[in-house]
């Protein structure tokens, strides 16, 4: 009964109010610069095969995890380390988007280059927000929280993704594009106040967060991290076609992050607590990675990474192409905006929901199983739509399943991502994580768009069966279905609470 009056007090307090605000905030940007912003392209008469390429402009969202460090090593002057950084993104963003606002897409190259520098501004400081905001969920919320912390943060986040696509979509038929990505930018600026009425983050963290002068060493990694991320941005432009290319130097580099951490002396772990962050920015750099393998060991930690960057990429292949789709078979925007992004929302929603309570039932590991199973499954309404063409019917049943198995796997996975991360390490690490996870929605489906050109729509959906095959795989291996306890030795744990599943 005590847990339950908790559970009761959790879910009517301002920390949950504030997170769901903050979801709220998360989500917006992202459909700005990909489904919404694809059929505004749509409607411009803009190549298929170069929509869905622009799925590379959310390269950021993959790669955040170079500049996460840099938000544990240096505080902003207002708010504290996640609420200053929160602010500084948010207020970015109500800009960024504005100026969206005043573009108009066009088939021309020039005129595609100016949105995509626009959108890749939009998504580097969505996923700086992102990186903050995950890491002030993650700090605020106790072990009894964690569960419905990440239900109402996800939330949050799809009734932004509901905004931004279906209410979007049904103006759209109404009302310029340009104006719709203005009142965006407008409900950007009011994620400003939420940040300022958020609850404070842990005092303990900003009594502890004191770090040495930043030294020539620190200034020079800097410049060296920024050039990287400036020459694999660049080759999205210069090499815009050769995918291969760019899929080998994003590999190298996750590669040679990796050796380089594993390299490091273990006992450099014992000289960051969970209160005292690392004092230098290669110790911020590195010793979240180390402290992840030397947990997991080298083997385990592996097939984890490769697990979260396969699991849902079924998924990712149909949600980069599903509105372009429906619009080649003729179906109308308000149609999309009502059935796909409406009942889809609701859908979700239900399954976001339910999520949070099956996973309380049959805990993690089962639920990444079921989740995992459920969604492979749905493309198949994808599928069959592609068969028959137009029928509401069919469109009706494929998303509210797609979108239902949507939800329970968004809930999981973020609680599996939370539940892999040292609070010593929380910003680095989640983000990793998630940077991992935005690889198969962002940068492999990007040639979808091409794919489905060449084999035609039904084919490319059982594609994306295929594609969900091998994370699932690997279930036995990262999730057990009976997993074990086993004894565990992390600062700040009480004794009785050293024992977790395996």
């Amino acid at each position: 009964m005590n847990e339950i009056q908790a559970m009761r007090q959790a879910f009517q307090s301002r920390k949950m109010g504030a997170l769901l605000l903050l979801g709220f905030a998360s989500g917006l940007p992202l459909f700005l610069t990909s489904r919404t912003l694809q059929l505004w392209m749509q409607d411009a008469k803009v190549d298929i095969g170069k929509i869905t390429l622009f799925g590379l402009l959310a390269l950021p969202y993959s790669l955040k995890f170079l500049w996460s460090p840099l938000l544990d090593r240096f505080v902003p002057p207002l708010l504290g380390a996640r609420r200053g950084w929160l602010l500084f993104t948010q207020i970015g963003l109500t800009i960024a988007i504005a100026t969206l606002a005043l573009q108009q897409p066009a088939q021309s190259d020039q005129v595609l280059q100016i949105l995509a520098i626009n959108c890749l501004v939009i998504t580097f400081l969505s996923a700086t927000q992102d990186i903050a905001g995950d890491a002030y969920r993650t700090d605020i919320l106790n072990p009894l929280e964690a569960e419905p912390g990440a239900s109402v943060w996800v939330l949050g986040y799809r009734v932004a993704l509901f905004i931004t696509s279906s209410l979007a979509f049904v103006l759209a038929e109404r009302i310029p594009w340009n104006v719709i990505y203005l009142l965006m930018a407008v409900l950007m600026a009011g994620s400003i106040l939420v940040t300022l009425w958020s609850p404070q983050e842990p005092q303990s963290r900003n009594e502890n967060q004191k770090y040495s002068p930043l030294s020539l060493k620190d200034v020079i990694f800097i410049l060296v991290i920024t050039s990287l991320v400036a020459g694999l941005i660049a080759g999205v432009f210069t090499a815009y076609i050769a995918l291969p290319v760019f899929y080998s130097v994003l590999a190298g580099l996750i590669i040679a992050w990796i050796v380089t951490s594993l390299l490091l002396p273990t006992e450099l772990l014992d000289e960051v607590t969970e209160n005292s962050p690392p004092q230098n920015l290669q110790a911020a750099i590195f010793l979240p990675f180390k402290e992840f393998f030397h947990r997991f060991g080298l083997t385990q930690a592996t097939i984890i990474l490769i697990f979260i960057i396969l699991y849902k990429l079924g998924d990712s292949l149909v949600g980069i192409t599903a509105n372009l789709f429906l619009r080649e078979i003729q179906f109308t925007k308000t149609e999309i905006g009502t059935i796909q992004s409406g009942m889809g929302f609701i859908a979700t929603t239900v399954g976001v929901l339910a999520g949070g309570v099956i996973m309380t039932k049959i805990h993690l590991n089962r639920s990444l199983w079921v989740f995992g199973i459920l969604q492979l499954l749905s493309n198949l309404g994808y599928y069959a739509l592609a068969v028959a063409g137009k029928n509401y019917s069919l469109l009706i049943l494929a998303v509210n399943i797609e979108n239902f198995s949507a939800g329970l796997v968004t809930v999981a996975t973020v609680a599996f991502l939370m539940n892999l991360c040292n609070h010593r390490f929380t910003t680095t690490q989640f983000a990793l994580f998630s940077s991992l996870m935005a690889i198969s929605r962002d940068v492999l489906s990007a040639p979808a768009g091409d794919w489905a050109k060449a084999t035609g729509w039904p084919v490319f959906f059982l594609l994306t069966l295929a594609a969900a095959i091998p994370g699932l795989l690997l279930l036995p291996f990262v999730a057990p279905w009976n997993p074990k306890l086993v004894a565990v030795n992390r600062p700040g744990l009480d004794e009785e609470d050293v024992w977790e599943t395996k």
